[in-house]
């Protein structure tokens, strides 16, 4: 099956199990914000090493998880489960405050920084994934609570405290 299957050219789009919504809908476009959150996650990634990297990528794949969530049309709670997709969770939540305590330590990062004023391009990169990732959040918020839970809303909302602490911190280095 090709990718261009002309499907969109009449401004809709396809959701899981069948379900159709209008481009300009507010789950696609949390679904798109995420998925642009996964592609400027990608790219500071690449520019990474060791246990940092994957951590990265370990949020990256709960990104699929959440864009899959934000993929499912209202109603169909019990096909998506069936299928075996997951959830993001309470403990993705968790995993995301470790994170950003182990980043933080004993630091205390005071004022704003202009993305590049002191660090290099990782931090710039980084800072680019934290922006988009409170845009991300900002979008969900804006999809009815039956289709994007609180835990998605919260696991965005601590991704980007940690990216925020992250590009500091690679900005000291």
């Amino acid at each position: 099956m090709s990718i261009t299957t002309k499907r969109g050219d009449e401004g809709f789009t396809d959701l899981l199990f069948g379900g159709k919504v209008g481009k300009e809908d507010a789950q696609i476009e949390a679904l798109g914000a995420v998925d642009e959150l996964n592609a400027a996650l990608g790219l500071a990634r690449v520019a990474m090493a060791g246990e940092v990297a994957e951590m990265v990528d370990q949020v990256q794949k709960w990104l699929v998880t959440l864009m899959g969530e934000l993929a499912m049309p209202l109603g169909k709670d019990e096909e998506y489960e069936k299928a075996g997709f997951g959830r993001i969770g309470e403990e993705e939540i968790l995993w995301m405050e470790e994170w950003s305590a182990g980043i933080e330590g004993d630091r205390k990062f005071k004022g704003w920084l202009r993305p590049g004023e002191n660090g290099g391009e990782l931090a710039a990169r980084l800072h680019v994934a934290r922006t988009v990732a409170r845009r991300a959040e900002r979008r969900v918020w804006e999809v009815r609570d039956e289709i994007a839970s609180g835990k998605v809303r919260v696991f965005l909302n601590r991704l980007s405290d940690a990216l925020w602490l992250m590009a500091r911190k690679t900005e000291e280095e």
